[in-house]
Formats: C-alpha cells, sequence, structure tokens
C-alpha cells in the first residue's frame, strides 16, 4: 500500500479539486494482489495471454516498416482516422450505428470520463450514478465537486421507478446526466433489462437528462440473448464510451468517445488541453489488429475461459461461502457482485484475507457514500479455474471466521 504522508508542505498550494480525489482501492490493491503468492480476485484484469506473440510481433513489425514516420508522431486530435473507420466497424457488432465524425479517440475510456466530467460538471451539480458504479467513474467525476444521486440497482439494472421518483422530487435542478453500465455491469454483473432502457429512454427525453453509456464489456457475452444499446434508441441523449481493453488489450490503452456532434467539438477541445493526441503507434497497432481479424478469434476464446471460470466461481461460491450470502450470476463480462450478512464488513476483513493470501474489493469503494459495507466485488477473468477453487475457499474461511467473531458478541445468528 502507498506509504501516508505525515507532512506536506504544499497543502496551502493545492487546489479544491485535489481535495476531493480519493485513491482507488482497486489500484492500492494491486501491489498487495500482484504478489505472486496471493490469489486475486480483484482487479478487473483481462486475460491477455490468448493471441499468439508471434502474430503480435508481426503486426508491429510491419507497423514500424510501412509507416514509421507516422507511428513516432504526433497525431490528430480527434485520433487515427482508419482506426476510427475499425472502431465504427467494431460496434456494428452490436447493431451501434455510427460515422466516424462522431467519434473521438482517447487514452483508454479512463480519459473519455475524465474528459466528460470536465465539461459537464460544476461544482454542486446533480449527477446520477447507479450504486453500486464503476469506481473509476467516481475517482474521474469527484474532482469536479458534483453532489451524487445514487439510485440502487438490481437483477435488471438500474431501478428506473426509484430514479424517476428522484427526479420528479427535485426543484429547480435537473442532473447534468445519468452514468449507467448497462452491460455485465461493473461491479455488479447484471444486465440492463430491455423493460429497464425502455423507462430510461423516457425519463431521458421526458426530463431532458442526458445519458452516459459506459460499454466495456458488450462484446464479452457468452451466454444469452444481447439487448439493444441505448445509445440506438435515442442518440441525441446518449454519449457512448467504448474501449479496447476488455475486449483486445488494455496495454494499449485505447478507448473512445461517440458523442452528438456538439458535444464532440468540446471533447475535442478539452483533449487537446490534455494530452494533443493519443499514440499513434498504438493506435496504428489497434488498427491493424483489428483489420486482421484476430480479435474475433481471440473474443471467442476469452468467452469461453471466462464461462467456465465464472462457472468455476458460482460452483465454489455455493460451496464454500456461508448461508446468508447472495451473488449475482453474470452472462458475461468479468465480475460477479457477493452480498454478506448486513452485519460484516469487507473492507475490515481484507487484511484478514490478505493474510490468507487471497484479494478482493470491498464493496463500500464503489458507493458515493462508501456504503455497500457487506459487499465485495469477485474478478473471474484473470487468475485460473484452479486459483478461483482455491480463493474462493480461503475467502469463505475468512467470512465464517468473522461471523463466529460477531456472534461470540451477540451479533448475527446463532
Amino acid at each position: 500500500m502507498p506509504s501516508e504522508i505525515v507532512f506536506d508542505p504544499y497543502k496551502d498550494l493545492y487546489s479544491k479539486s485535489v481535495g476531493l480525489i480519493r485513491s482507488s482501492e482497486i489500484r492500492d490493491l494491486m501491489s498487495v494482489a500482484g504478489r505472486s503468492d496471493v490469489i486475486s480476485l480483484a482487479g478487473g484484469l483481462p486475460d491477455v495471454t490468448g493471441v499468439p506473440t508471434s502474430e503480435l510481433s508481426s503486426l508491429m513489425t510491419r507497423i514500424i516498416e510501412d509507416g514509421f514516420a507516422e507511428a513516432l508522431q504526433y497525431g490528430d486530435t480527434e485520433g487515427f482516422y482508419n482506426l476510427k473507420t475499425q472502431l465504427v466497424s467494431l460496434m456494428s457488432e452490436e447493431n451501434i450505428k455510427a460515422e466516424e465524425e462522431h467519434v473521438l479517440i482517447t487514452t483508454g475510456s479512463q480519459q473519455a470520463l475524465d474528459l466528460l466530467a470536465r465539461i459537464f460538471i460544476d461544482p454542486n451539480d446533480i449527477i446520477v450514478v447507479e450504486g453500486p458504479t464503476y469506481v473509476g467513474a467516481l475517482t474521474a467525476f469527484r474532482p469536479a465537486g458534483p453532489r451524487f444521486l445514487t439510485v440502487p440497482l438490481d437483477d435488471e439494472g438500474i431501478r428506473t421507478e426509484i430514479l424517476e421518483e428522484e427526479l420528479r422530487s427535485l426543484t429547480g435542478a435537473r442532473p447534468k446526466f445519468i452514468y449507467v453500465v448497462p452491460n455485465f455491469h461493473n461491479p455488479a454483473g447484471v444486465t440492463m433489462s430491455e423493460e429497464r432502457r425502455k423507462h430510461l429512454v423516457d425519463i431521458a427525453t421526458r426530463f431532458e437528462v442526458l445519458i452516459i453509456e459506459d460499454n466495456p464489456y458488450g462484446l464479452l457475452r457468452f451466454e444469452g440473448d444481447s439487448v439493444e444499446p441505448i445509445v440506438n434508441r435515442i442518440p441525441e441523449r446518449v454519449v457512448y464510451v467504448g474501449t479496447l481493453s476488455k475486449v483486445i488489450f488494455p496495454g494499449i490503452r485505447v478507448g473512445w468517445v461517440l458523442a452528438p456532434l456538439p458535444i464532440h467539438e468540446k471533447l475535442v477541445k478539452i483533449k487537446q488541453s490534455a494530452d494533443l493526441c493519443s499514440s499513434n503507434l498504438n493506435q496504428m497497432f489497434a488498427c491493424a489488429f483489428l483489420e486482421s481479424g484476430l480479435w474475433k478469434k481471440n473474443l471467442d476464446e476469452l468467452k469461453k475461459r471466462y464461462k467456465a471460470r465464472k462457472d468455476s466461481m458460482i460452483e465454489a461460491l455455493g460451496q464454500y461461502f456461508p448461508e446468508g450470502s447472495s451473488w449475482t450470476n453474470p452472462s458475461g463480462g468479468l465480475f460477479i457482485w457477493a452480498t454478506l450478512e448486513e452485519y460484516l464488513d469487507t473492507a475490515k476483513m481484507l487484511p484478514l484475507a490478505i493474510e490468507q493470501k487471497v484479494a478482493y474489493v470491498p464493496g463500500s469503494a464503489f458507493y458515493p457514500d462508501y456504503s455497500g459495507k457487506n459487499r465485495m466485488r469477485l474478478n473471474f477473468s484473470y487468475p485460473t479455474v484452479e486459483q478461483i477453487q482455491e480463493g474462493v475457499k480461503r475467502l469463505g474461511k475468512v467470512i465464517r471466521r468473522e461471523m463466529d467473531l460477531y456472534r461470540s458478541l451477540g451479533i448475527g445468528k446463532k
């Protein structure tokens, strides 16, 4: 874990927004969870071992040989045009209708969220997020100083009936946007139902609110039928965020935003101030990988592996987690969301889990108010089936010991 700063002589110089930044518990965990003796069910790491290195090497060699000067030069702020064409094609795999002029390449989807925060949020503006929500979005939005309106979700996604009630109760203000992760939610693993999507679109129209649709995992469906993207239903009110991190490789740091042209123009201007442009070399490699068709073969293999690992985790949870626990059963993506007895605190329990050489992410990291203390996010994409079985077994023992301690204090069921 990062060492605590005891004395900071520069504290009077920092902006107020810096004081709103909270270190991501997921990132803080990486130094521990990355140890070889710890089974990590924590970080959302995809499996990047499926593509032969010889094929990747050939692609990179061709880029350097054929486009050396362009690959190592500054690029267009909006992004490498051929890559934008490939991303439009990629989005069409989910029936998303897009045009290149509406696409901005970003340095991962995290930059996209940061840019959106900078163009939309002023201090005390209301923004709507799901409860729980993606911790990276909270990290991007918090420095702007918004007021979070957190709407709970269930197995069908965001509770739109509660969202509508909350919006009706607001007086003199409306949210700047509603942020959702509709497919294989991070951290909850659930997918927003057709009925909820229709209701969300209706709400956005009637209340004149923008929707940010964050879809890193949509192509990672390994069972069940897909649901039409929100952006197709109401493109004038949706900003769509995508990334290649989960379906190709996170190391190339390629994300994108699909937005209405007025918003697109603002995003381009603010990206110029952020980093001028994303890496040409990375973009050209991503473009070549998509053009080669290797991504489809790799994606098919990923889905097979992830389904096997998810099934293994579901089996292990049923075998090793104590009575009173529950968990989601996703049909794609990377995560399972587990709920324990209400009196348990997964953040306080984490050091005990680390002692037993297993890691997870506490539920409180995924709520603006740090609630959700009895919940945890478990990742099944990175560990092997054997590691999943052993990791859940170790974690089950930790939970039972913690429950026994509380029971000895007269808390919980005997």
